[in-house]
């Protein structure tokens, strides 16, 4: 949406305060859940005032009255689709519905926004490298393609060097992964013999992860493909909320279909298209910083640098807080690194942490524990680990294990 559009942020702030006012008033007559937390909505004054909501709170609530807890808006024949987080975080997965309105809002927002804003057209091919289990991950995104009229190739069930083989045997234009997959998928196709950066993908498509806003994992992503990397935001409980933005230093979020706020650094989104399962004033966990001024012309909301990781995620090296990004940033410039996790210990009131480093080549150690002092300021300890050691998935990655002292 350029800035020369109808487009106004008036215009828009007054269309998502209808939809709420709208929105909750069915919650507050049909969704048990939600009628003991929300109140009527008229003025931002009186949004303002409704509770945050946290992901306990909701995992609390399933458990407490399973399998979909007290939550669902409408009688449960009126539900079409099942799916449920990844789980990557611990605990219990959650359960969550739509209806067939509320797929297609996911979907539309797949194909008017999320796409062409890649650059996306019914001309390309897709190939998802994705297992299509339970978890939302690329369904919402192959159901977006299908309605654009682009071709979409499913890599479920497929082994690394057989999703590589497909995207050369279908000539696909477009991948969509986990950034860590797609070096994965990458450095898979190599050991076979196949230079995915040949290929004809164009562009990459990446969530579940900051990875495809981060400077060094994304020059990494746009090497192996020869194409041009865009991130990707989105929740299971929440929808698919932004889209990477073409100067490849952030996110805008979709400001049309969500409710955006910043508290204490980390965003908090209602979402209005989904009114069947919502999420009102939702702790995403993710840290990030807004502007509404982004040279691209897009006027939706920008988190500047993309999500920039779990709140949660975040440890302290001797007074220092530190984000798994930040140690990606720098290990990803190191090429002959193929994968890294970062260990952290409590050792008497302190954290103590090990970058482990899944390298061939003992002197990148010392390269990159060097890097990480003077990018962070503190040292990190870096130690080697065997080629093929490190987890790797297709969901998301878990960038730090947490050990006890006995560990």
């Amino acid at each position: 949406m350029p800035r020369s559009s109808a487009f106004s942020l008036d215009q828009v702030r007054a269309n998502q305060l209808q939809r709420l006012s709208r929105g909750i008033e069915i919650l507050l007559r049909q969704n048990p859940f939600w009628r003991e937390r929300l109140h009527s909505v008229r003025t931002w004054d009186d949004y303002a005032r409704l509770p945050l909501t946290a992901k306990s709170e909701l995992v609390a609530e399933q458990a407490a009255n399973p399998p979909f807890g007290r939550m669902l808006t409408f009688p449960l024949e009126a539900y079409t689709r099942v799916h449920q987080t990844s789980g990557t975080s611990g605990g219990a997965p959650l359960r969550w519905l739509d209806t067939a309105e509320s797929w297609e809002w996911w979907t539309r927002i797949w194909s008017e926004q999320v796409l062409p804003a890649a650059g996306v057209t019914a001309q390309d091919r897709l190939f998802l490298a994705f297992s299509f289990g339970p978890f939302v991950g690329f369904w919402s995104a192959f159901a977006g393609a299908e309605r654009l009229g682009a071709m979409v190739i499913s890599g479920g069930a497929m082994t690394s060097e057989q999703r590589a083989r497909t995207i050369l045997d279908l000539a696909a234009t477009v991948l969509c992964s986990t950034p860590t997959y797609a070096l994965r998928l990458a450095e898979s196709a190599a050991a076979a013999g196949i230079d995915l950066a040949q290929s004809a993908v164009h562009t990459t498509i990446h969530a579940g992860e900051p990875g495809a806003s981060i400077p060094a994992t994304r020059d990494a992503l746009a090497r192996a493909y020869n194409a041009r990397p865009f991130d990707h935001t989105g929740m299971t409980e929440l929808g698919p909320t932004g889209f990477g933005c073409p100067l490849g230093d952030g996110v805008h979020l979709i400001d049309s279909e969500f409710v955006f706020e910043v508290i204490d650094g980390e965003l908090v989104a209602t979402n209005l298209g989904r009114w069947g399962m919502p999420v009102i004033r939702y702790r995403t966990g993710d840290r990030a910083e807004l502007t509404y001024d982004c040279a691209c012309g897009c006027p939706f909301a920008k988190v500047v640098g993309g999500l920039r990781g779990r709140v949660d995620e975040m440890f302290t090296v001797r007074g220092t807080n530190v984000f798994p990004a930040q140690v990606e940033d720098v290990v990803r410039r190191h090429a002959e690194v193929a994968e890294f996790l970062i260990e952290v210990r409590q050792e008497r009131a302190m954290e103590e942490v090990t970058v482990l480093l899944e390298t061939a080549e003992g002197s990148a150690v010392e390269r990159v524990a060097a890097d990480l002092r003077n990018a962070l300021g503190v040292r990190l300890e870096c130690v080697v680990v065997q080629p093929g050691t490190l987890p790797r998935g297709e969901l998301k990655t878990q960038r730090v294990r947490r050990l006890t002292s006995l560990e």
